[in-house]
């Protein structure tokens, strides 16, 4: 019982205290206005509603700032104080605006280099679906298909050297991306497909020769 009265008695000062503290802002508040109404020689009640707001909000803001006179070098460096706080937030925005910018240039050059890979597939496709190469051509064409193979499998390393330093999972990969993996599969079937259609007219050539010397 007597731990409960002692609780509220605290409770009472500090309520007290609060009003004290209030009222004790209040006057100070009070005591600004009339200085400065003081030091213009002008009577708060013949000024208008919103001066009285204005020489309230003046006071109310010396207050806060601890200032016990007007000042101009006190009022001077508060002024500093907040000018300087907000080129800080404009400098941080420039900031990351700036590195925005970066990164929309590695987007940018990123997307560049996924279209030129984009490109390629596409002749690669054309490519493979033109007619195929007869006896007299299939060397060459194998050698073509070769550089294709082999273009592909650096563009395919580029393209993956660049997402491993992106530390992109393999399951969000660009599609162009994994198009591309596939695509430089069929071709390698594709180029050893070819090369045993070469083998096979090679040697049909070479038993076409020797059954001819034969019949001779």
């Amino acid at each position: 019982m007597k731990v409960e009265q002692n609780y509220n008695d605290e409770n009472v000062k500090l309520h007290y205290n609060i009003i004290q503290r209030e009222e004790h802002e209040k006057n100070a508040t009070a005591v600004v206005t009339s200085e400065i109404l003081a030091k213009l020689n002008v009577n708060v009640e013949s000024l208008p509603q919103k001066c009285q707001q204005i020489l309230l909000q003046a006071a109310e803001s010396q207050t806060s700032m601890g200032i016990e006179h007007l000042d101009p070098i006190a009022l001077s460096l508060e002024q500093s104080k907040h000018l300087s706080e907000k080129l800080e937030q404009q400098y941080e925005v420039l900031k990351l605006k700036q590195k925005n910018a970066e990164l929309q240039t590695k987007i940018d050059r990123n997307n560049k280099f996924l279209a030129d890979l984009r490109k390629d597939l596409e002749s690669s496709r054309k490519s493979l679906a033109a007619p195929n190469p007869n006896p007299d051509n299939i060397q060459e064409h194998i050698r073509q298909l070769k550089q294709k193979v082999a273009s592909y499998e650096e563009n395919c390393e580029k393209a993956k050297m660049k997402y491993t330093k992106l530390s992109v999972p393999d399951g969000v990969l660009p599609k162009s991306l994994m198009t591309l993996v596939s695509t430089l599969a069929t071709l390698n079937e594709e180029a050893a497909s070819l090369k045993q259609r070469a083998d096979d007219v090679a040697l049909a050539r070479q038993a076409r020769d020797t059954f001819n010397r034969l019949r001779r």
